[in-house]
């Protein structure tokens, strides 16, 4: 199967599966809004800010559609992944900052996509003269300025397909081994492209030659089966004619511009600032202390509890987790108490039961050990009484 083929198919197949698959995610997003997102904040004590802030990820639905790809569509498990993802966004990247744009990325114009419609990325592997502990946050705001990237596309998108994924230009002719730091790719693909999964639809190997064999040979014992399927080792003939010039920089045998020249629209892309997310929050009027529901917990057993078995509370008209996770103890708990109002009774009773015949047995014993001394000291006398006489 060629190239185009094999692309085309991934990109068919996973059209098919939102196409399948996506009523279920905008239900499970409502979940997510209406109950995880109080709990969570109760949970954190969030601010406004950072509170509306999540919401606007939870209202990311291609976001979850791939979250929830990534865990089989199960909606439980995918709820469990989206909720520790949020918790680890909360951690890492609030409050809202910007490290600038990183030198060694580029997105190139909207009108520049692959044959199915998709983004392309270009990625200059270049030594940075940065440490690796430096150069993990700037990673980290690097994966969210591209799902902010992709849902803006799909704003503002004409087509009724989504935008899920891009296509990435990976040049390595400025890599050597001195450059190379496979600590740094690892912890990449272990902690945050789970963070961000799905976004990457294929990788194109520029430049490659013998000298990268041995990096290449170690990279690829840390990628996953499904990744390798997606990495590809073009010639420049193969990459025109996937592409078409109209889609490529002239660096790169192209009809583009150079790329230094080219329109970057992760560098002009827009991301809130405190101050803003400040401001907004002085525009929004709350309502009087008097017109908010009390706060209302629910007992794990409460025929109202959407949680049945953990405790839950109502909080300003919202329902969630009393302690913001369903607790193993807390379903022990619940599940003793139901054992207890079941079998009460019989247990009493039995317990009772019990008492009486271990009373009666050690009664019993007492009374048959009085008799056998009475036995033996009339049997003592009477031999005492004939040795007598």
């Amino acid at each position: 199967m060629s190239t185009t083929d094999l692309l085309q198919a991934n990109c068919e197949r996973l059209l098919a599966q939102y196409n399948s698959n996506i009523q279920a995610v905008l239900a499970l997003q409502s979940t997510l809004i209406r109950d995880i997102l109080p709990s969570v904040s109760d949970e954190l004590e969030l601010s406004p800010e950072a509170t509306e802030w999540a919401k606007e990820w939870l209202e990311d639905t291609h976001t979850l559609f791939r979250i929830s790809k990534r865990n089989n569509f199960t909606r439980s498990f995918a709820m469990e992944s989206i909720r520790k993802n949020l918790v680890w966004r909360l951690s890492n990247l609030w409050p809202l900052g910007d490290s600038g744009p990183t030198p060694v990325l580029h997105c190139l114009p909207e009108n520049a996509h692959d044959p199915f419609g998709r983004p392309i990325l270009l990625v200059e592997v270049l030594p940075l003269d940065v440490t690796s502990d430096a150069l993990k946050p700037k990673i980290v705001q690097t994966f969210e300025r591209l799902r902010r990237h992709l849902r803006n596309l799909n704003a503002s998108a004409t087509t009724t397909s989504p935008i899920l994924q891009y296509i990435v230009l990976l040049d390595l002719q400025g890599l050597s081994l001195k450059s190379f730091d496979i600590e740094v790719l690892s912890w990449t693909i272990r902690e945050i492209i789970p963070r961000f999964p799905g976004m990457l639809g294929g990788v194109f190997m520029l430049n490659y030659s013998w000298i990268h064999s041995g990096m290449w040979n170690i990279v690829r014992r840390v990628l996953p089966a499904t990744a390798l399927s997606r990495v590809f080792f073009p010639s420049n003939e193969l990459l025109i004619q996937y592409f078409t010039p109209s889609s490529l920089p002239k660096d790169y045998g192209g009809a583009l511009a150079a790329l230094e020249l080219l329109d970057d629209p992760l560098r002009t892309q827009e991301i809130p600032s405190e101050s803003m997310a400040a401001h907004n929050q002085i525009l929004t009027i709350d309502p009087p202390a008097s017109q908010l529901p009390a706060f209302t917990p629910l007992s794990p057993t409460s025929l109202l509890n959407p949680f049945f078995g953990y405790p839950a509370s109502s909080y300003y008209g919202s329902l969630s987790l009393y302690h913001g996770r369903r607790r193993k103890r807390d379903l022990a708990r619940t599940l003793a108490l139901l054992f207890w109002i079941r079998w009460r009774k019989p247990l009493v009773v039995g317990i009772l039961l019990a008492v009486c015949a271990i009373t009666l047995q050690l009664g019993t014993r007492g009374a048959h050990g009085r008799s056998l001394r009475s036995f033996l000291s009339r049997k003592s006398l009477i031999s005492y009484r004939l040795g007598s006489k």
